[in-house]
């Protein structure tokens, strides 16, 4: 057998489309997650607490020129207001951008993905949005508590600080066989 045939038969493995899927998977829900700490996360930062006659939230003005204005993309220019706020490094954002074209690629490739020997779901990114989703955890966490008046004279590590997305995160990169920080180190 050729090296061509014998990393397709490889490939095609049961344990081989079952690792796949299973990562491929977590980087699409990775994603999800992510961008409802971006998008979702920095727009309801500018939210004013009113909502309109129509059931709809107002939003100070000034979410479009602090965020919407920086970038044709939503999500890009979350980030962008996300690094200036230090609640993502350059880097992490970058990494982000990374994660949403790699999520791209799974979403519309995902046969590629399960039959093609040489492409792989990039572990590195699958790593990369657990870290940046654990970082903007703490700068909400961080926020919510210095304006909840229950957590006034409390004391609480950053190590401390987890959200539901990141809690659901921890658990798939246990099923996919990754190993990083868990809730309760």
């Amino acid at each position: 057998m050729d090296d061509y045939a014998a990393r397709l038969a490889e490939k095609l493995s049961h344990e081989s489309m079952t690792r796949t899927l299973v990562r491929a998977g977590m980087l699409l829900s990775a994603y999800e997650l992510i961008k409802l700490q971006v998008i979702d996360g920095v727009r309801d930062f500018f939210w004013t607490g009113q909502v309109d006659d129509d059931g709809n939230r107002e939003y100070d003005p000034s979410y479009e020129m602090d965020v919407r204005a920086r970038d044709k993309s939503l999500f890009k220019a979350s980030c962008s207001w996300l690094v200036e706020m230090d609640a993502l490094t350059q880097d992490q954002a970058s990494a982000l951008e990374d994660v949403r074209v790699h999520r791209n690629e799974i979403a519309h490739e995902l046969p590629k993905i399960l039959i093609d020997p040489d492409f792989e779901v990039n572990v590195g990114v699958l790593v990369d949005a657990t870290i940046c989703l654990r970082r903007l955890d703490v700068f909400w966490g961080r926020i919510s508590m210095d304006t909840d008046p229950q957590w006034d004279s409390t004391d609480v590590e950053d190590k401390d600080i987890w959200s539901g997305p990141s809690l659901l995160m921890a658990s798939l990169v246990e099923i996919a066989g990754l190993l990083l920080e868990s809730p309760s180190e």
